[in-house]
């Protein structure tokens, strides 16, 4: 299997009980919980999607999740049953300064931790080696393979650091002998597929476990600048072919195939993944949906964790609402191109509408 991680799908058939459930009415835990630890950036991607979120870049670097709450969150997600949180969300997380204390709460707390970061913040001290022995994998965010492109595509003069960044997540790995998986991820679009080859080469360099193409999600309006230019990825076809040769037995370029070449249509007619996954905002909010940060939030705010409990949220009368609300979207008109959920709404879609003739397998 080129893609042993299963990027391009979804895992819902490892977590047959909580489907079970969900399909009897039944209220269930999520599986996985993106989260963002804050509301800003120290660099700014040309693509970049916490844009359309709240995310303002240097003008709100000190908007961070709470010390408090934020342990607590961690605590509570793992009381509830909780799976795994990847802490990405719409902003930095390493902004946040108790981001590496969260890291082994969760952990503690047995859930799954994963971390997606530019990298440049990231700790190459006692923390920085604490977080790479916690976590499950981290996800470095890069579009570019020179000092030029990365200035272009990322708006930032720190590509060396990068590097060096990458380099001792890499050397720490290998010294310690830890289980936790190294990668880098690029979000293709027509600006930037020119670095998907040069990126890919790079990565077999940087010794990291794998490089991951991914399609740039846009909203229907194309406040990102890319909805109306979906059509044009099959033209980088022969390009992500020739970085997908650079792939070896020790480190994968993955293409998300799927995503890239579908233009953003959808298979199903009502999203159902909500209670599977969830996202909460860097200033401590949970939503159905990361495209609700800083649109309708009010109507889709499930909850706060600078007030509430997860365990009290979920079992709210107000998370329930929302699930329901976000139910009676038309995700053919509203919902933003392949959005995270897409994959488990394809899964769960295929559940609620089966194929005639079923006993024939």
């Amino acid at each position: 299997m080129s893609d042993k991680y299963m990027m391009d799908t979804q895992k819902m058939l490892w977590h047959l009980d909580k489907v079970n459930d969900w399909d009897k009415g039944k209220r269930i835990s999520p599986i996985h919980i993106d989260a963002g630890l804050s509301k800003g950036c120290n660099i700014r991607c040309q693509y970049c999607y916490g844009a359309t979120q709240g995310n303002l870049f240097t003008r709100q670097k000190e908007v961070t999740f709470p010390r408090e709450a934020l342990l607590n969150y961690m605590k509570g997600a793992g009381e509830i049953g909780v799976n795994s949180i990847a802490l990405i969300g719409e902003a930095e997380p390493t902004l946040n300064p108790y981001l590496y204390e969260a890291i082994e709460v969760g952990t503690n707390a047995g859930v799954d931790l994963a971390l997606g970061t530019n990298g440049l913040l990231l700790d190459t001290g006692r923390d920085g080696e604490s977080a790479l022995e916690n976590l499950t994998w981290l996800r470095f965010n890069i579009s570019a393979a020179t000092e030029e492109a990365y200035l272009r595509v990322h708006s930032s003069k720190d590509f060396k650091i990068f590097k060096e960044k990458v380099k001792f997540c890499v050397d720490t790995k290998r010294r310690k002998n830890l289980s936790v998986t190294i990668g880098l991820q690029m979000v293709l679009t027509p600006d930037n597929a020119d670095q998907v080859v040069p990126l890919a080469k790079l990565g077999g360099e940087l010794g990291v476990d794998y490089l991951v193409v991914k399609q740039c999600s846009d909203t229907r309006d194309g406040d990102i600048g890319v909805f109306d230019q979906l059509g044009e990825y099959k033209n980088f076809d022969e390009l992500l072919k020739k970085a997908e040769s650079y792939s070896t037995s020790d480190y994968k370029v993955i293409i998300k195939w799927n995503k890239i070449t579908n233009e953003g249509i959808r298979g199903y007619n009502k999203c159902q993944g909500v209670p599977f996954l969830v996202y909460s905002s860097g200033d401590g909010k949970l939503y159905p949906c990361g495209m609700f940060f800083d649109h309708r939030s009010e109507e889709f705010l499930m909850g706060d964790f600078l007030t509430q409990s997860f365990k009290e949220i979920i079992e709210s009368d107000r998370y329930c609402d929302v699930v329901k609300r976000v139910s009676e979207i038309d995700v053919h008109k509203v919902c933003y191109a392949n959005c995270r959920t897409n994959e488990i709404n394809e899964f769960l879609w295929k559940i609620k509408n089966p194929p005639n003739h079923v006993n024939f397998v």
